[in-house]
């Protein structure tokens, strides 16, 4: 029973999701924390097990419509890296008192909502140096995304589109396959980094994911996906953005509160 509520989970979340562009790890977490009763590092490391099995569909989708950010998908993708690594370290050690956890949870939801609620608008830099102000801004941006979303088990696309899109003034296309990549990239080695930090008894435990429900949550995310993407031309954003973000500001006020979801 467990693994078949994973399952629709996954399938409703990215569903619902998918067509106003958010990751549905974000809202898994409550999830599994308030229904699917898991705890510790372990939360976070199976949310990223979710995004390895879900992503790469959407990724293949994307990559094939918008072209020519090669350079700027590797870069992202190599400051990842490590600092998905640095992230998972953070997470079984400073942040895993459930309390500051719980908090820090709450900030990534109401930021991600407040996003859904105020929509980022491009802005578009002109005049010499656009292009380095641009290139210039994605390592950082990548790293940090990266160091959060390992932490948190977001894998941080979620946090990164928005910047590179606000403050950058890319294209929201060549956004999507950058932060996408990167989520993917962040989530594989995060992941990995739970597994290796459980095996040999560093920092807090459980840290290794629940591998069965992760790949059910996974699974379902990828059906979810697809039908989302189908459903995106169908539901109005006028509605669905509103209400997924009220849902989400709720639902960090009650983490911020300490209460379960």
């Amino acid at each position: 029973m467990e693994l078949l509520a994973a399952l629709l989970a996954g399938f409703a979340v990215a569903a619902v999701t998918t067509p106003v562009g958010v990751s549905g790890a974000v809202l898994l977490l409550p999830v599994q924390i308030g229904v699917l009763g898991l705890h510790g590092p372990a939360v976070s490391a199976t949310n990223l097990l979710y995004n390895v099995v879900s992503t790469p569909l959407g990724l293949q989708r994307l990559a094939r419509g918008a072209r020519g950010q090669r350079t700027e998908t590797l870069t992202a993708c190599a400051v990842a890296a490590p600092c998905a690594l640095a992230g998972a370290a953070v997470r079984v050690t400073w942040l895993s008192d459930p309390a500051v956890f719980r908090a820090l949870l709450a900030v990534v939801l109401t930021a991600t909502a407040l996003r859904l609620l105020l929509p980022v608008r491009r802005r578009s830099p002109a005049g010499e140096g656009a292009r380095e102000r641009r290139t210039g801004l994605l390592a950082p941006a990548a790293g940090g995304a990266a160091l959060l979303g390992a932490a948190v088990g977001i894998g941080g696309g979620s946090l990164l589109a928005p910047v590179l899109v606000g403050a950058g003034g890319w294209l929201t296309a060549r956004a999507a396959v950058v932060a996408l990549a990167t989520t993917l990239t962040t989530s594989a080695v995060g992941l990995s980094a739970y597994a290796a930090f459980d095996a040999i008894g560093f920092g807090a435990a459980p840290a290794a994911p629940a591998w069965g429900l992760g790949l059910a949550l996974g699974a379902g995310g990828a059906l979810g996906a697809l039908v989302g993407s189908g459903l995106g031309g169908r539901l109005d954003e006028r509605y669905l953005r509103p209400l997924l973000g009220t849902l989400l500001l709720l639902t960090g006020a009650v983490h911020m509160a300490g209460l379960r979801p």
